[in-house]
């Protein structure tokens, strides 16, 4: 037992550095691991920050990529509107163009109209002339678009037009002179114009020639008044004979 206790007691300043070594060197590497731990969690931090980064920069390239062809829609939309801009200007240039053409052809028109219906067979001639009338002051008016005054003056040329197709019988006031009575006249197209008394006692033909109204016989009674009924839908249409203005030759 003596000799143990001296072996131990040379022994233990040795065990103690040794010792100290050991655990330097395990703190050592504690501190290692534990900085080691700590730099692969500050990598994969950056990592993780990098990859986010990444993916955010991907992202906004792609933001990019469909602002820079919005841009070129855009920048497309822009060219159509400035061109459809200019071609509209030049439409309104246009159109001006054509009112200060057209309104003055409009007021020739509507006087040669009326010209023409003066020199004409004198049938319906206050509606003729009220018709006249309208368009004077509808061409006068500042509201209504030179469209529609074209439009009304053409629709007045192709009544007159088709007065020239049809057949037809209405009352009125014949003016003979001095001497007015109620009459039915009777037109048949632009080329024959008569009347017949309510009566049936007198009838007659306006006369392109003389420009007045001519009387007619009994010759003409059974035609004329057949002519009437004619026109008015109440006999089957057939062979008439009736004073008409011989055709005027070829120039």
């Amino acid at each position: 037992m003596a000799s143990l206790f001296v072996l131990t007691g040379i022994m233990t300043p040795g065990v103690h550095t040794l010792a100290d070594k050991i655990d330097r060197i395990i703190d050592g590497e504690k501190a290692n691991i534990k900085s080691a731990v700590q730099s692969q969690e500050r990598v994969n931090t950056i990592a993780d920050t990098t990859q986010q980064m990444f993916q955010d920069f991907q992202l906004e390239l792609k933001r990019i990529e469909d602002l820079t062809a919005y841009n070129a829609q855009l920048t497309q939309q822009i060219r159509r509107q400035q061109q459809s801009m200019l071609e509209t200007e030049k439409a309104i240039e246009d159109v001006a163009i054509i009112e200060r053409q057209l309104t003055p052809l409009l007021d020739r028109m509507v006087q040669s109209l009326e010209t023409f219906i003066r020199l004409d067979a004198p049938f319906l001639l206050e509606e003729r002339f009220e018709r006249i009338a309208f368009l004077k002051h509808t061409l006068a008016r500042a509201d209504v678009t030179i469209a529609e005054k074209f439009r009304q003056v053409v629709d007045a040329y192709k009544v007159e037009l088709e007065y020239g197709n049809t057949i037809e019988s209405y009352r009125g006031t014949l003016t003979n002179g001095e001497r007015t009575s109620e009459v039915e006249f009777l037109r048949v197209g632009r080329i024959g114009l008569m009347y017949q008394t309510l009566d049936g006692s007198e009838r007659g033909a306006w006369s392109k020639e003389t420009k007045q109204w001519e009387a007619l016989g009994s010759l003409y009674a059974r035609d004329i008044r057949l002519g009437l009924k004619v026109a008015k839908k109440q006999a089957a249409p057939e062979m008439l004979t009736l004073p008409m203005p011989a055709p005027e030759p070829m120039p």
